[in-house]
């Protein structure tokens, strides 16, 4: 099982959708209020050695607690713990699904934007310009009020769209090529699962 524990944007760059909730949010921190050998900072420390750089976790007792512990201090944003699956595969929890996400290594995400067009889009060449328009016009849409797609098929879609415009302009969306992102399920754990 990955397990994820995300919270609100993870930087503040311009033209982050604030409906989002997929794959490339904040992770929890040291908790610099509290000593180290505080709960939540154990769980912290817990957190880093298991999740590595990437913050993918696999036990979801102390994810849960972990998330519940720094929604306890928090004044605004509400960490949540997901659980990440590949393309169309089963989640082992009993998670509620939002949706899925363009995403890579479980961490960075071609659906951060909303698939909305920065004004930087006008030093693009025209074709692309056009071609990037028609993309989002098209994708946008579909996405759900978690800012992801709702269906499998769509989001394979898009991602075959927008890895075929990044061949043609490279480093449109990501450097380098797109080979590394897939759709991931994304479900909502809110209890520690029944593992089917």
């Amino acid at each position: 099982m990955n397990l994820l524990v995300l919270d609100g944007p993870r930087d503040p760059r311009p033209g982050t959708n604030p409906l989002y909730r997929g794959t490339y949010r904040a992770h929890p921190t040291h908790c610099e209020t509290a000593p180290d050998d505080d709960e939540i900072n154990r769980l912290f420390f817990w957190f880093l050695e298991e999740g590595g750089e990437l913050g993918v976790v696999k036990d979801p007792l102390r994810a849960l607690r972990f998330a519940e512990l720094w929604n306890k201090r928090l004044v605004a944003g509400r960490f949540e713990v997901l659980e990440a699956t590949e393309s169309s595969a089963r989640p082992e929890s009993d998670g509620h699904f939002i949706g899925y996400d363009l995403s890579a290594a479980y961490n960075n995400s071609l659906l951060v934007s909303g698939l909305r067009s920065l004004e930087s889009i006008n030093l693009l060449p025209l074709p692309v310009r056009e071609m990037l328009d028609l993309l989002n016009r098209h994708y946008a849409p579909q996405l759900n009020a978690q800012g992801l797609f709702q269906s499998i098929e769509v989001a394979c879609l898009c991602l075959r769209s927008m890895v075929a415009l990044q061949v043609l302009h490279p480093n449109l969306f990501e450097g380098g090529d797109l080979r590394d992102f897939q759709p991931v399920g994304l479900y909502r754990v809110t209890s520690a699962p029944h593992i089917h």
